[in-house]
């Protein structure tokens, strides 16, 4: 199964917004960092630059992470998420 992550911030409207499209979600672990960098821990400031999103968060958020793949921001993720929602 492919690790699926949203990052997003605190304080953030379209990170909020985000969040809602993915609620039903179980396969996407959402992690929420401080809206203001300088507030992170160590271990944030590590786990963000692992995952290759340190530097794009600190210009923008939300970002989903798929197997090494980012799509940004709000509209781009409601739209991976209707084109990958499975009907039971």
């Amino acid at each position: 199964m492919a690790a699926k992550l949203l990052f997003s911030l605190e304080n953030c409207i379209k990170c909020t917004q985000t969040k809602q499209v993915l609620k039903n979600r179980e396969d996407v672990e959402i992690i929420t960092f401080p809206h203001e960098i300088r507030e992170w821990t160590e271990e944030q400031k590590e786990f963000a630059k692992n995952y290759d999103v340190f530097e794009d968060l600190q210009k923008t958020a939300p970002i989903l992470w798929i197997n090494g793949e980012k799509t940004i921001g709000y509209l781009r993720i409601r739209k991976w998420v209707q084109d990958n929602t499975t009907s039971s």
